[in-house]
């Protein structure tokens, strides 16, 4: 039979959207075992996987089990591919970057890292997302667990949603220097202080908005040829296209495009 693949995303209610930026689900029934190829896009994800028999390789050659259902995925080089069993249900907080550091204190641990020890007083609202059988169910359940965790207001970590909401305003097409000088902070403590918030450096997170806005670009514009796309954002050189392409997504933007993520299906514009 053909793989049934079931994908739905929302925005959180207005209360949360300072704290989260989008609840994703996705539920695939098939006859054979699922590859999916995932992209860094500078947002943790609180990451809720029922079935919980996986495996996720990255940097090529090295791999991780996936065995809890509650979970996040950190500093791990791409190329990431997740290799599901025959069926996957897997829902998603994706926090906003501003948020990463906070939702996300380990700074010092890489890989599958299982969220429970970080959230275990909030687990009985982690199980009751797991156990429901919609994403209609799902969200308000979501919901009720990020309004629990939330922070207090804080002046660096507002300071860090500005430049991060100026990144993305301009579709990762500005410098640091540019934002350094935009926002009147020395370039060592605008990055040390971004760092903080978000767990990754400036320029880091720069390209990284610059390759998704593009990615999604392509996905609403399939008649622009790649080396097209690569002009509308700034690209004039093939190879520094391809160079911080790969540096964000582990493969080449042509295998990408062949082999286009099932999340990445979300942001095609209808």
């Amino acid at each position: 039979m053909k793989s049934k693949i079931n994908i739905e995303s929302a925005v959180p209610n207005e209360g949360l959207s300072y704290f989260v930026k989008e609840l994703f689900y996705l539920q695939i029934d098939s006859d054979r075992e699922q590859t999916m190829v995932a992209i860094d896009d500078g947002c943790y994800d609180f990451m809720f996987y029922k079935e919980r028999h996986a495996t996720l390789e990255y940097e090529h050659t090295k791999s991780a089990k996936i065995s809890n259902n509650f979970l996040t995925v950190h500093q791990l080089n791409p190329p990431l591919k997740y290799k599901f069993g025959k069926s996957v249900s897997y829902f998603g907080i994706k926090a906003q970057p501003w948020m990463n550091g906070y939702f996300f204190p380990i700074h010092h641990d890489k890989g599958v890292l299982n969220l429970a020890s970080i959230y275990q007083n909030q687990m009985v609202d982690v199980e009751a997302i797991i156990r429901s059988e919609s994403f209609a169910e799902m969200v308000p359940l979501a919901e009720a667990f990020v309004a629990e965790i939330k922070p207090d207001y804080n002046d660096s970590r507002d300071l860090v949603k500005q430049v991060c909401e100026e990144i993305y305003r301009c579709e990762g097409m500005i410098t640091v220097n540019e934002l350094s000088d935009k926002f009147e902070l020395n370039r060592q403590l605008l990055n040390k202080t971004f760092k903080t918030h978000v767990n990754y450096t400036l320029k880091k997170f720069i390209i990284t908005v610059r390759m998704i806005s593009l990615a999604k670009f392509r996905i609403n514009h399939p008649d622009y040829s790649l080396t097209e796309v690569a002009h509308e954002y700034g690209y004039f050189d093939q190879a520094h296209f391809n160079y911080d392409f790969k540096r964000i997504s582990g493969i080449t933007p042509r295998m990408f495009f062949k082999e286009l993520p099932p999340f990445f299906h979300r942001h095609k514009k209808i």
